[in-house]
């Protein structure tokens, strides 16, 4: 006997109602208790997810997929929310544990509700005829990334020189390298601003000319993606949102405009993603032509070359674009890969070689560890025996376990014993395992504490709160480094511009205006990719969610890095577009015969 539409209806509601009861443990309290639950807002939600829960219980096509999305920003929340406000979690804590099945299944049904509804858009979107004057359009568009980008230059100029950027530079000054930054990008910088200087007799025209460099590449970069968009006939509204996308956004212009690795690092990998996304599809037709070739070799390449991380995603990548190349075209795919992976050997190694450059030391990779025991030592040292203390000593001085901070584990890990690690290795892994044990809950909230930014939609980047730089201390918000530091002075020529890039970096700016807010956060870009790879996973286009490989594993290796800021997942915002376009059309290419 089929169940009347009126039962249905209550059951919807009574799904709806409990999920938006116990969406306050996924939120931020000021402490009362009141802040969702007793506004207004309760009632707007619940009545904006009734038709969508109604819909999806009731003739959704429910998949695995959308219960794996539902519990990662469900479980994500529920710890982000108490990590931003309390700085610790209680795994415990039996309200956020009962009140986990109903999120799960609320959320679960709007997932499939979205998904829905971006099928029926692909269903019946129609792909745009492709016109004449593709080289053209081409050029417009690269000339007028350059003018945007130009006017912003001349806002901040010479540009954001930070991040590492006097390191790397003092590095060419000073003739002593090491191999704590990559080295290509260390003599990049170092070169093209000592040239500059040379020239021009100004540090600060040296910083600009580095800019501009970077300037011309990544405007060449966005191009292609756009250019290769139109030759594939991507809907019209999508392409020029593209344009306005990449000139505009806020994130893409600091990051154009600054001296980060990161920069040059994404850009590879923003090709490498593409260039993917058209082998996996063409096959043996793109490696006919040498150019495809040639641009996936160098995008490669220049993504191992300019982080120490891409080189072990080249490393897990080179399988993964063999196998799926195609029977036929396995040994060029190998060929291609496997010529990146040995370029940058050669690259870098002999750089090292040339330059006798010091190798980097162990701290970076023992960030989450160092972190861990600094945590254990500074808040529950009770846990540790006087032996246990006397051996964490030998390897980080008490001074340095004093400045411990939740967040940022830089001023713990700068006073690393490199000497004494080597010595004897397993002597401090057997230190970390016994006090692991005896800690188990105060390890997790050390870790969790310099990763949740990257996975929690309303973390606020703070992480440098306190830290003196040359010309600020940071405070509310340290979402970018604004600064230009020495050798170049900031000289800004339209004071106003420069004025709003300060507020965007410094301050709870763009953090203020809801939804607006969230295209700014890590976290949440980080749900909207797991939504769309596990949206395409429901399509069987597993291929395509392959492509984005790289961008998973950056992710991936970020997560026990030393703290979480944008740069570090800076391919986020520079992907975004292609991930909507395959999204919305369901595949990357299409060509004439289809």
């Amino acid at each position: 006997m089929s169940m009347s539409e009126g039962k249905k209806k209550f059951i919807s509601a009574a799904v709806t109602l409990a999920g938006v009861i116990c969406l306050p443990q996924m939120l931020i309290s000021s402490g009362k208790g009141l802040d969702f639950s007793n506004s207004f807002l309760s009632v707007l939600v619940f009545l904006l997810c009734f038709p969508v829960i109604h819909r999806s219980l009731w003739n959704g096509a429910r998949s695995i997929w959308s219960f794996l999305m539902s519990l990662v920003l469900v479980t994500a929340c529920c710890l982000g929310s108490r990590l931003e406000a309390l700085g610790y979690v209680w795994l415990t804590d039996w309200h956020m544990w009962a009140a986990m099945p109903f999120l799960l299944l609320f959320f679960m049904l709007l997932t499939d509700g979205l998904w829905g509804i971006l099928e029926d858009a692909g269903r019946y979107g129609k792909q745009e005829q492709e016109a004449a004057g593709i080289k053209r359009e081409t050029l417009y568009i690269f000339l007028f990334f350059l003018l945007v980008w130009g006017i912003v230059l001349l806002a901040v100029y010479p540009g954001f020189f930070v991040y590492d950027a006097q390191d790397e530079f003092n590095q060419v000054a000073m003739r002593r390298f090491t191999t704590h930054h990559p080295l290509l990008h260390v003599v990049l910088l170092g070169g093209i601003i000592s040239l500059g200087n040379k020239i021009f007799a100004s540090y600060n025209a040296g910083i600009a000319l580095y800019m501009v460099f970077q300037m011309l590449l990544m405007a060449g970069c966005f191009t292609y993606i756009l250019s290769y968009f139109r030759q594939n006939r991507a809907p019209v509204w999508l392409r020029r949102a593209g344009v306005l996308y990449f000139a505009f956004f806020p994130v893409i212009q600091m990051y154009v405009l600054c001296s980060a690795k990161d920069t040059l690092y994404s850009a590879g990998m923003l090709l490498t993603i593409v260039l993917l996304l058209r082998l996996f599809r063409e096959k043996a037709e793109f490696f006919s032509d040498q150019n495809k070739t040639a641009l996936l070799l160098l995008s490669l390449f220049s993504m191992a070359a300019m982080r120490h991380n891409g080189f072990y995603i080249l490393l897990l990548m080179i399988p993964v674009i063999i196998l799926c190349a195609g029977k036929n075209c396995r040994v060029k795919a190998a060929a291609t890969a496997c010529t990146a992976l040995l370029l940058y050997l050669l690259v870098s190694n002999g750089l090292a070689f040339v330059l006798h450059a010091q190798v980097q030391e162990n701290q970076e990779m023992l960030t989450v560890p160092i972190q861990q025991l600094a945590r254990v030592y500074t808040t529950s040292p009770e846990v540790m025996t006087e032996e246990e203390k006397s051996v964490l000593l030998e390897v980080l001085p008490r001074e340095a376990l004093e400045r411990y901070t939740p967040k940022l584990s830089d001023s713990v890990k700068i006073d690393f014993n490199n000497a004494a690690y080597k010595a004897d290795p397993t002597r401090y892994w057997r230190l970390w395992w016994s006090v692991g044990k005896k800690a188990p809950a105060v390890y997790l909230n050390a870790w969790l504490l310099t990763s949740y930014g990257f996975w929690y939609p309303d973390a606020v980047i703070d992480v440098y709160r306190g830290n003196t730089v040359f010309t600020y201390t940071y405070e509310d918000s340290s979402y970018f480094g604004f600064e230009t530091e020495l050798p170049g002075t900031r000289d800004s020529k339209i004071p106003l511009l420069n004025e709003w890039f300060r507020r965007l970096s410094l301050e709870l700016f763009q953090q203020k205006v809801p939804v607006v807010s969230m295209l700014f956060s890590p976290g949440f870009l980080f749900l909207v990719y797991l939504s769309g790879l596990l949206f395409l996973m429901r399509r069987k286009q597993y291929k395509t969610v392959l492509a984005f490989l790289p961008a998973i594993l950056n992710w991936l290796t970020v997560i026990l890095g030393p703290t979480y800021l944008v740069r570090y997942v800076l391919i986020f915002w520079l992907a975004l577009p292609v991930l909507a376009y395959v999204v919305s059309t369901g595949k990357l290419c299409y060509t004439n015969r289809n």
